[in-house]
């Protein structure tokens, strides 16, 4: 590690160390700096990639699935009656971290990785067996969703731990497993399905799962010391901690947000841009790919000017370009806006995790606060997509208008609460990296 790294190690402890509004049991543990790089390390980037690969590619792959039900296997159930099946999923995911928090805190990273493998690919092997709405729901939503929570909370801490100033970078390479998880499975879904149909497709989809988690539970290991004391699942103390709180909910408003366009952009593309059917399902994949480079360039960047310096001016341009779809009438335009969304709006995945643990003083209780943070994100998600497709309305009055606006007031909002904390933290001086 050379001076500028130690250097900047240095600050980022000393303004950990300051703040003000932490729990008071907290304390500072004073583990040896992390390697910051090596053999060791970026072993636990690459079998975090593989569990954003698998959790994240799936969840942000639903939308493949809604027009495989909502046109063969529920074609009787409405199109918001189905997306439940998705959004619920979600929030299943996210709530589960909540448990998983302070059983990783305590050093049980192989028993939530062993458990969450076998309940995921127990949950997608069922759902291949489905044929009808409330057995898609359990299989699929609340199986497949805990599954997803056992494994998930573990990618997100874990890299946390074994580096310092590379710590952006790192989460952002292992988040990029969700962007090229959602290219490849939504095409698996398109093409598979038609050629050995959508149960073996399922089959086929959960021992890729079982496979590339083998390999992660082989060589993730926990760094920070365990710590024996017991924790309480939901510890509101935490929320003492006002700067933490304040970004928890500016995470929660852009949700209100973010996925919108995941779930409508194709029939937006064929309704007002009049695209063609074959190709417009495949914007879902061209959006996840933008999103593969918006995971790498700004978490790199964030390493070198500032976790939420970056994301408040990436917050700032997807507002902005939500608002440019309200002018894009085109088939050209749509996959061009898709594209750049994908890219511009990827930071809010990938920087929260290290946005949250740059927030929390004692390292011990990492998994725990993520855990708490990513439920809230979670309500976000569910309530998002829905409050949407409301504004939507039916085939005979749609409101693309409104529903554009929803997410460019959301990003827009969750800028300026990321921003209060910003100010809350280090004032109103522009040039300080935070």
């Amino acid at each position: 590690m050379d001076s500028k790294e130690q250097q900047h190690d240095s600050e980022d402890s000393s303004a950990l160390q300051a703040s003000p509004d932490a729990p008071s049991s907290e304390k500072q543990q004073d583990d040896s700096q992390p390697p910051n790089g090596g053999f060791m390390a970026w072993l636990q980037v690459a079998g975090a990639w593989t569990i954003m690969f698998n959790v994240l590619g799936l969840l942000n792959s639903y939308g493949q699935f809604q027009n495989i039900y909502e046109t063969d296997l529920l074609k009787n159930e409405s199109a918001s009656t189905i997306a439940w099946i998705g959004s619920t999923q979600f929030l299943v995911c996210y709530l589960v971290c909540i448990f998983t928090g302070p059983l990783l805190d305590t050093g049980h990273l192989h028993l939530l990785l062993g458990i969450g493998t076998v309940v995921m690919v127990f949950g997608l092997m069922m759902v291949s067996l489905c044929h009808s709405y409330y057995q898609f729901f359990l299989a699929q939503t609340l199986v497949t969703g805990i599954g997803f929570g056992l494994i998930f909370l573990p990618a997100s801490s874990v890299v946390s731990q074994w580096f310092s100033t590379r710590t952006p970078l790192a989460i952002g390479i292992s988040v990029s497993g969700s962007s090229i998880g959602a290219i490849i499975y939504p095409i698996m879904l398109e093409r598979l399905t038609g050629q050995i149909g959508f149960p073996w497709t399922v089959r086929i989809i959960g021992f890729m799962t079982l496979g590339t988690m083998l390999f992660a539970a082989a060589v993730m290991r926990v760094r920070v010391g365990k710590n024996p004391r017991k924790r309480k699942v939901i510890d509101l103390r935490h929320f003492k901690d006002k700067l933490y709180l304040i970004a928890c909910l500016s995470f929660f408003v852009n949700f209100l947000g973010l996925y919108v366009f995941y779930y409508f952009i194709s029939l937006y593309a064929i309704e007002v841009a009049g695209t063609d059917q074959s190709l417009a399902n495949y914007l879902l994949p061209i959006l996840n790919a933008g999103s593969f480079f918006g995971r790498l360039i700004p978490n790199w960047l964030a390493g070198r000017y500032g976790l939420m310096n970056v994301q408040i001016i990436f917050g700032i341009i997807s507002g902005a370009l939500a608002f440019a779809l309200l002018g894009i009438k085109t088939t050209g335009g749509v996959v061009a806006f898709t594209v750049i969304y994908g890219f511009v709006s990827a930071p809010y995945v990938s920087l929260p995790i290290p946005i949250v643990t740059s927030l929390s003083p004692d390292k011990s209780v990492w998994a725990t606060r993520l855990g708490m943070s990513f439920a809230i994100i979670g309500f976000g998600a569910l309530i998002g997509s829905p409050v949407a497709g409301a504004i939507i309305g039916d085939n005979d009055n749609r409101n693309w208008t409104g529903m554009i606006v929803w997410c460019g007031v959301m990003f827009f909002a969750s800028t300026a609460i990321l921003t209060t904390v910003r100010t809350m933290k280090v004032g109103f001086k522009l040039f300080v990296k935070v």
